[in-house]
């Protein structure tokens, strides 16, 4: 009886203490306010572990979630500068301007370009300015929705969160619906649906990672429904949100076969290039790989291994290395996913998704940028395996905002080391014996909330 009086404590404590903090980070902070952001995130992450230990049902975890979600309904996203783009872009094909073809430094010199465009051109930043769009076609759809239905910026905020929390619930749905159709334990959905960095990232700064794992997710059941056509085109629809899928949709290769597998890689190849046809031009892949090319050899943020050899390349070269490392950056990417495709036990849905989850922690491992939001793919991912680490890196990724201040940008090399000392030793501590031993751990607390 007293254990079940203390669960209930912790639950409405942790409930609370969540809300509180998800208000001062949706309407108080900014990024440039590092340490009260950090502390809140670090509350509500710890709120987090201990709503999930209080065994909550599915249904008691959507509305939750939902609640979460919906603070943040009116607030601007305060940490990223990237939803500007996401306007901008939207606004653009609005009045039949291709955005793939100019970079916003190209038209901002036209008067009366459309109502916010000056607005959208400071807040979206420099780096921004002189770049073309990178963001595939389903994404740009997604922006011209949100700016056709809307006349100021912040409607076009809200309007945007409501699209993104409409899939997050349909994400929501089709992970239970693969726990089910696995039999594993559909509380398990909570660890996405509740996770910090998922309602902050997605819901509150508008990413599209949410979208892309959607179709990523709901791709993956209908193949092992063998509903190999609609399987196939859902995931071109992911692939068209954000690139990313394309790292582990080749591991299904072993579970579809030769013959299944060719129709399915090709069907989809075809429907993601019928994606790129509203916005075709010939000078369209120049741009948009131009752009894609910058994440290789010139941007730099909360990177791990390469930071590492970087400072190799400095002791031995006496300059930052990352063009080289950028120029063999693709080679390892496609080793690595040839390794996981065709010399790993993919033919169940447990390995096809470890292996998955593998994949794709490598590739931010060693890639030279890595946004908080870039691993709420992991995330997503570990809810159907033993594998935890990628809850704690969504813990210590967040460190990554200490970077910005009002003096500008500076990373802290001793918290990056703090960050990723932390993850190697749960990646390590999982492969060598420990995998599900946190999910057992969380299984096996006191009587479930009532």
């Amino acid at each position: 009886m007293k254990s079940e009086k203390f669960l209930n404590f912790v639950f409405y404590v942790s409930l609370a203490s969540s809300v509180l903090c998800y208000w001062l980070i949706g309407y108080y902070f900014d990024r440039f306010d590092s340490s009260y952001l950090i502390f809140s995130y670090v509350f509500t992450f710890f709120a987090y572990i201990a709503i999930m230990y209080c065994k909550i049902s599915p249904l008691a975890i959507l509305i939750i979630g939902l609640i979460f979600r919906l603070i943040f309904i009116i607030s601007y996203p305060e940490l990223s500068q990237d939803y500007y783009r996401f306007l901008w872009d939207g606004n653009l094909q609005l009045i039949n301007i291709n955005p793939y073809l100019y970079a916003p430094n190209e038209l901002i010199i036209k008067k009366n370009l459309f109502d916010s465009a000056i607005d959208l051109y400071r807040g979206m930043g420099e780096l921004s300015n002189i770049h073309y769009s990178n963001y595939p076609p389903i994404s740009q759809w997604i922006y011209f929705f949100t700016s056709f239905f809307s006349k100021s910026i912040i409607e076009s905020v809200v309007i945007l969160r409501c699209v993104i929390i409409l899939f997050e619930l349909g994400t929501f749905y089709t992970i239970y619906v693969i726990l089910k159709y696995f039999n594993l334990p559909s509380s398990k959905v909570g660890w996405y649906f509740l996770n910090p960095l998922v309602i902050i990232e997605l819901t509150g700064n508008l990413h599209g990672e949410g979208i892309m794992m959607f179709f990523f997710l709901l791709g993956t059941l209908f193949l092992y429904q063998k509903k190999i056509f609609q399987s196939s085109i859902i995931m071109a629809l992911s692939i068209g949100t954000k690139l990313f899928t394309l790292i582990i949709i080749p591991l299904y290769y072993k579970k579809l076969k030769i013959n299944k597998s060719l129709y399915y890689y090709v069907l989809m190849i075809i429907i993601f290039i019928l994606l790129w046809l509203p916005y075709f031009n010939e000078n369209i892949y120049k741009n948009y790989f131009q752009t894609i090319n910058l994440w290789f050899n010139r941007f730099e943020f909360n990177a791990s291994i390469y930071y590492l050899t970087r400072e190799v390349g400095y002791y031995f070269k006496g300059y930052n290395i990352i063009r080289e490392y950028g120029k063999i950056l693709p080679f390892i990417v496609i080793l690595a996913i040839s390794f996981f495709t065709f010399f790993r036990k993919n033919n169940t849905f447990n390995s096809v998704i470890v292996n998955q989850l593998f994949l794709l922690s490598f590739y931010f491992l060693i890639a030279t940028t890595i946004h908080p939001w870039y691993i709420i793919s992991l995330i997503t991912l570990c809810v159907f395996t033993p594998y935890f680490f990628p809850i704690i890196w969504s813990a210590t990724i967040f460190i990554s905002y200490s970077a910005y201040n009002l003096n500008g940008f500076n990373e802290q090399p001793k918290l990056l080391v703090f960050e990723y000392l932390i993850v190697f030793s749960f990646v390590l501590f999982e492969i060598i014996g420990g995998q599900n031993k946190i999910f057992k751990a969380f299984a096996k607390n006191p009587t479930p909330l009532k």
